[in-house]
């Protein structure tokens, strides 16, 4: 009776364990399912807002164009020459630890032969004679074995030493190529960096000659307030079209929702603002919707919450701009980029670097624009953020 509640029990685990198995194989699938479709959403997405964008650079004037290539290049040539200092710094370390593996072997290599040399002298000392005419002459048995022991140390000690030099030889010429490799890894990398460089410089001339003619042709004040009304319209623009084809995300079970952290925010990068929310812009009718925080160009700008970023690209009046949302209808916006590090449909942490400080969209000074939005209308960010 025992022996059958035993097998009893024991196919009822099978089948429990089996059923458990066939569950999750289809959770998995749906899953895969599910995250093969809101991919295939986002690119249709994502396709239909640069469709909608692609009207903005047809109404821009051939200057802003000018203007907008120039910065977008100089994003593009900040990013590139970032991962290539990458490169050059892990090649640099690369050839550094092969270096001094190199240094090391050739310290083993000296002791070795110091070693070596010692027992050749150690044996010229015991004396030219064959090792038969030594062994003939002792006679005491227990000097004999102790000859024949040192002899047999001797020659053993000997070939070990030997061995290891030429294992150290050998392991000296295999690092001899890996370290010309690396070496030539580092000139290239040298090489495409100044080339890179230059290209910077020659993009940064085009966009300050833009930069001037555009501020030339703004004659007075009226034509100041008409540019910065059109930079504004243009911006709620995107964000209509944002709201229209990106699709509010859902937020992740293990995230807190936006509502929820008011007046817990981390700041996008530490600096005292340069204006206040909702003040005057240069006596102007016009309110600021967004704080201007400065900082030192190539500095690292960090996402506020977790979201998805919806807009990743440069933006007339506002530069290379990242938006992220953060879903129940909040977003983050942050502009004068100087490069921009993530692509629109790319998820983010909060604290996750996302873009460096610049002063695209025909700034002078280097800093981040900063805004906060709820359904498309700005909100205070010294509200939602900690006080520093």
């Amino acid at each position: 009776m025992a022996r059958m509640l035993s097998k009893s029990a024991s196919w009822i685990l099978r089948f429990t364990l089996s059923i458990s198995l066939c569950l999750s194989a289809y959770a998995q699938a749906d899953d895969s399912r599910a995250n093969k479709a809101q991919l295939q959403q986002l690119n249709s997405e994502v396709a239909q807002l640069k469709k909608l964008l692609s009207g903005f650079q047809s109404q821009r004037s051939e200057l802003e164009n000018t203007l907008r290539q120039a910065e977008v290049n100089i994003g593009q040539l900040q990013t590139q020459i970032r991962k290539t200092q990458q490169q050059l710094d892990s090649e640099q370390k690369a050839l550094q630890q092969l270096q001094s593996q190199r240094h090391a072997l050739q310290g083993q290599k000296r002791q070795q032969q110091q070693q070596i040399e010692q027992q050749i002298r150690s044996a010229f000392q015991i004396g030219q004679q064959k090792k038969l005419k030594v062994l003939l002459n002792q006679e005491d048995p227990e000097k004999l074995s102790r000859a024949l022991a040192y002899y047999d140390y001797f020659n053993r000690a000997r070939a070990e030493q030997v061995a290891a030099y030429a294992d150290t030889i050998t392991n000296i010429n295999k690092l001899e190529p890996a370290i010309q490799q690396k070496t030539d890894n580092l000139q290239r990398a040298k090489a495409q960096l100044q080339q890179e460089h230059q290209a910077l410089l020659s993009n940064k001339t085009n966009r300050e000659q833009s930069l001037a003619k555009i501020n030339s042709s703004i004659k007075n004040k009226h034509q100041h307030l008409t540019k910065l009304n059109q930079d504004r319209s243009e911006l709620e623009r995107l964000i209509e079209a944002v709201e229209q084809t990106i699709a509010n995300i859902s937020i992740p079970s293990d995230y807190r929702p936006f509502a929820q952290l008011k007046g817990k925010l981390p700041w996008p990068l530490a600096g005292k603002p340069s204006n206040s929310f909702g003040s005057a812009r240069g006596g102007s009718e016009l309110r600021w919707q967004g704080i201007n925080i400065p900082a030192q160009a190539g500095s690292s700008i960090k996402a506020i919450h977790h979201g998805r970023v919806v807009f990743s690209d440069w933006l007339r009046g506002y530069g290379l701009l990242i938006i992220i949302d953060h879903g129940d209808d909040y977003m983050s916006l942050y502009g004068h980029s100087q490069s921009l590090l993530r692509e629109t449909g790319d998820w983010v942490s909060a604290g996750e670097t996302i873009a460096t400080i610049g002063n695209s969209g025909g700034q002078q000074q280097n800093g981040v624009y900063f805004e906060i939005r709820h359904s498309g209308k700005p909100s205070n960010p010294a509200l939602w953020c900690k006080r520093s």
